[in-house]
């Protein structure tokens, strides 16, 4: 008898326990028995594992993000608008009144080295502490036409940012308690799955019995020479050896440490679901430019007169 065991599961990162999990379910999905509690097992095996696929998924995904581009896109919009304004007062001819104090405004661009291609966090935070020059010459932006505009682009930058905010604090607390719920419900499944073969390798043993559980023990023995071996190596040197790259660690309270393909997708060798562990994805909300920052190719530069 070849005893079945789970609990390196408990071990796996994130994208390598949903590759590992489906590959064992796809096998247990096509071994064919008429027993009635192995059916039951399986049933509740296939359910287990679509709960995981669907919240690993969430934590792969940024339910903000288009919330943050249309709300960025507006944003860009406004500053767009005011610094036209600006710089056609500041394209007047000598002597009139306005043309240096447009000037003087379109400054704030370059003292605050602003672009509507910044990430979000960048963009709407330098909107927001230009605002308070802004307000504080009141009389002249109102006269320069700029004053409502930049004080509606002062409010559509707070948006921004509680966007932002609400990304990180809603991801933490509700997605990754849900996917740490969802591996335990798998490997609660994949336990209950193993017991009942393990009787039945005792009481009604066959060769595809045998064959099947096989199977199961190559999963686990893949598993545990990369993806283990590989996560410990990293902990311990910083680089993986076997199987890929180092990975930083990515549990249930860590999703997206380690990088994958679609979820399930398993591969060709057994217990082979995702990438290399430690693939590593960008941290929602992380530095460097964020999609929908797109600014206006057209936009003048800042204080250069226009003809």
């Amino acid at each position: 008898m070849i005893d079945l065991n789970y609990s390196y599961l408990n071990n796996l990162n994130n994208a390598n326990h949903v590759g590992v999990t489906v590959q064992i379910n796809n096998e247990a999905q096509a071994f064919i028995s008429d027993n009635p509690t192995l059916t039951a097992a399986k049933t509740a095996l296939a359910a287990a594992i679509n709960r995981e696929d669907i919240a690993y998924l969430k934590t792969q995904k940024d339910w903000n993000v288009e919330r943050l581009k249309t709300e960025d896109h507006t944003l860009d919009c406004l500053m767009i608008c005011v610094r036209s304004i600006l710089s056609g007062h500041a394209s007047l001819p000598d002597g009139y009144p306005m043309k240096q104090k447009a000037k003087e405004f379109l400054q704030l661009w370059k003292d605050f080295g602003f672009q509507t291609s910044d990430s979000y966090s960048g963009e709407s935070s330098k909107v927001i502490n230009m605002w308070q020059e802004v307000s504080a010459r009141q009389a002249d932006a109102e006269a320069l036409g700029i004053y409502g505009y930049f004080q509606d682009a002062n409010a559509q930058a707070l948006l921004v940012q509680q966007l932002l905010s609400q990304r990180f604090d809603e991801l933490s607390s509700r997605i990754v308690g849900e996917l740490r719920d969802a591996r335990l419900a798998t490997d609660s499944a994949i336990k209950q799955f193993y017991l009942v073969l393990n009787s039945m390798q005792v009481l009604s043993p066959s060769a595809e019995l045998t064959a099947l559980v096989r199977k199961f023990k190559a999963i686990e023995d893949y598993a545990r020479q990369y993806y283990l071996k590989t996560n410990a190596s990293s902990s311990n040197s910083g680089g993986g050896s076997g199987g890929g790259g180092g990975t930083t660690p990515d549990t249930p309270d860590n999703p997206g440490g380690g990088g994958s393909d679609t979820p399930g997708g398993g591969g060709d060798t057994p217990g082979g679901g995702g990438d290399t562990p430690g693939g590593g994805g960008d941290t929602p909300g992380g530095g460097g430019d964020t999609p929908g920052g797109g600014g206006d190719p057209d936009d003048p530069e800042p204080g250069d007169d226009q003809d």
